[in-house]
């Protein structure tokens, strides 16, 4: 491989990250027989050739000789993840535009196509694996045809045999090779339920309709194949989850076929795959924006599966389908205080799904779950909306405004947890604007709320001040914002005061105006002189110019210090007289900090310079 590294110009190549005179050393990392070495230059190898695709560079043409040395020598760590790399350079080549393909990648994967098909024969499984994938669909060449035929007559692995299957599928949906369509149907009345299975699949490939013709065998596959031995399948996927979303993909063109699926799947004994059947519910309501009547019996009949997470979406389903699920809502009733978790890194429950489920139906027993939920640490609900593609399979809980909104029948039960709520919230400005909207679409029957809203006004006549008079972006801005803010510039003090060892972040939008004036706090916390705090401020204009050219906006230092003149001042002077006759600690301390916070702060301080 060293000779071969050495006739390139690299610095002429490119890769995702610039000219490519990096590549040889990783390569040779690649070959070291230090496990992390090999392993970490691999990753970094991997990501400057492919990253996320679009293209084939330069560099992957030059260096694919060099990554097939590695592939093919037994003493390299991690030979199936060159194997996969290829694989991706390989396949990326055939999905994109011709013009993203360099020019070299072609001849280069010709020279070196019998190597690569021979690692289909290669003593580790992982590399066969691996090795199948890159031959189906990265080598489009009829000797592709012929070496995954002949390894699929003597391949002894399962794992790998159901990889073949897949693989033959991807070679006859670009060769439309007779015999080996004969092949892939014969294959799908096999005793093995998972190898039929596979056999759909390919078959599906190059005819869809193949699925929705087989939706029994699909179900009776999925049910009854051992996917647990199949785990390092590229095919099956690493969990019984995988293999029903992959399965049930094939059916969503047809919705008939596809809650047939969902309905059969669903009866499984392993909750993994109730659980994706439920998922696979989803994704059919969602495209179709309609349902069957034999979906929602096996919704309702869910909210009692032993799983939390089959329960959780048994219930948010039943509230996507709004008043349709009317007739379950004293199941649903039954389950607002089910506490169970759901498999997710968030802490909603079941219980919180029913209670949606029931506001979306109107339903009064919603009313207490909402007012517990308002009321407590957990709102059960998102403080803000958040809006997925119908394509994208994700159940979430929805905006807390969007499920009070419509309870107008109910405002007199809700009003005084919103307005609790509202009060705790006044520093939480996203969930504030969604009980806002709340409070506003219910109108006059919300007017208990008004005392406070107005509390709300303060900042915006606050903000309005403010842009009035010009004074954002400017020192000018430091005196009104630490007489009106003093409890949020309290706030941020004791936060550091109280943060855990270590370095602390603090910014704002630009980190001039809001950033500033704590950064001023600190530094007078540390008896810095004023003179020096007005320089350390003027350091802004030319550390934000690189910000707004990246942002594409204009420099605002210009308009700074146009309105700076006009109020006969400077930077500099702005920031003295905000100095002037001020006592930072005193103000911290009327603010609310204490004592040991004001020296832990302090601390911290010292500990950046011990000198």
């Amino acid at each position: 491989m060293g000779d071969a590294l050495g006739d390139v110009d690299w610095s002429r190549l490119e890769h995702n990250y610039g000219d490519a005179a990096d590549v040889p050393g990783l390569l040779r990392g690649c070959a070291s027989p230090n496990v992390k070495t090999a392993s970490d230059s691999l990753s970094d190898l991997s990501n400057k050739l492919f990253h996320q695709g679009g293209w084939v560079c330069s560099a992957a043409s030059a260096a694919l000789p060099g990554l097939v040395d590695l592939a093919g020598d037994p003493a390299v760590h991690g030979r199936h993840e060159v194997v996969e790399l290829i694989s991706w350079l390989a396949g990326e080549a055939v999905e994109v535009s011709e013009r993203f393909v360099d020019a070299g990648w072609r001849p280069a994967l010709d020279r070196v196509r019998s190597r690569l098909l021979a690692l289909l024969d290669d003593a580790d499984p992982a590399v066969r694996r691996a090795a199948t994938s890159l031959a189906a669909d990265g080598i489009r060449h009829p000797e592709s045809i012929a070496m995954l035929r002949r390894r699929w007559a003597v391949e002894t692995d399962r794992t790998i045999r159901i990889d073949l299957v897949g693989a033959l599928g991807v070679v006859f949906a670009w060769s439309q090779d007779g015999a080996l369509g004969e092949c892939l149907r014969a294959l799908v009345t096999d005793d093995d339920p998972l190898t039929g299975l596979a056999a759909v699949h390919a078959l599906a490939v190059s005819d869809p309709a193949v699925a929705t013709d087989k939706v029994g065998l699909l179900i009776s596959g999925v049910l009854n194949a051992e996917t647990e031995q199949y785990q390092a399948s590229e095919w099956v996927g690493p969990s019984p989850a995988a293999l029903v979303h992959k399965t049930g993909s094939l059916l969503l063109g047809d919705p008939v076929a596809a809650t047939a699926f969902a309905r059969g799947v669903a009866r499984s004994g392993d909750a993994a795959k109730r659980v994706a059947a439920l998922r696979h519910v989803q994704q059919v309501l969602s495209l179709w924006r309609t349902t069957t009547e034999e979906l929602l019996p096996l919704l309702a009949a869910h909210l009692d599966d032993e799983s939390p997470e089959a329960r959780y979406q048994a219930a948010a389903l039943l509230a996507c389908l709004g008043e349709r699920g009317a007739p379950y809502a004293e199941q649903l009733i039954a389950r607002t205080t089910d506490h169970s978790a759901r498999e997710s890194r968030s802490a909603t429950t079941v219980g919180d799904a029913a209670v949606w489920a029931l506001a979306r139906q109107q339903h009064p027993g919603c009313v207490p779950g909402l007012v517990k939920r308002l009321s407590g640490s957990s709102l059960g609900f998102s403080r803000a909306g958040s809006y997925y593609d119908r394509t994208i399979p994700a159940l979430e809980q929805p905006a807390i405004g969007d499920v009070l909104i419509p309870l107008r029948g109910h405002i007199d039960a809700l009003l005084d947890a919103v307005i609790a709520r509202l009060i705790k919230a006044r520093r939480d400005a996203v969930l504030a604007l969604n009980l806002c909207q709340v409070i506003a679409a219910w109108g006059p029957s919300a007017a208990a709320a008004l005392p406070v809203l107005i509390r709300f006004l303060d900042d915006i006549e606050f903000w309005q001040h403010v842009n009035r008079e010009r004074l954002n972006g400017t020192p000018l801005y430091y005196p009104v914002f630490l007489q009106r803010k003093a409890e949020r510039c309290a706030a941020v003090i004791k936060a550091m005061a109280n943060a855990d060892p270590g370095g602390i972040l603090f910014h704002c939008g630009a980190g001039r105006d809001r950033t500033g004036v704590i950064a001023l706090l600190l530094l007078t916390l540390a008896d810095v002189e004023p003179q020096a705090i007005a320089a350390d401020y003027a350091l802004s204009a030319e550390a934000l110019r690189a910000l707004f050219a990246a942002m594409g906006t204009v420099d605002q230092e210009p308009l700074i210090q146009a309105v700076l003149a006009d109020r006969g001042t400077t930077v500099e002077e702005a920031v003295m007289a905000t100095l002037e006759g001020f006592d930072g600690e005193q103000y911290l301390r009327t603010a609310g900090v204490t004592s040991s916070e004001l020296h832990n702060v302090r601390s911290r301080l010292a500990n950046l310079h011990p000198h």
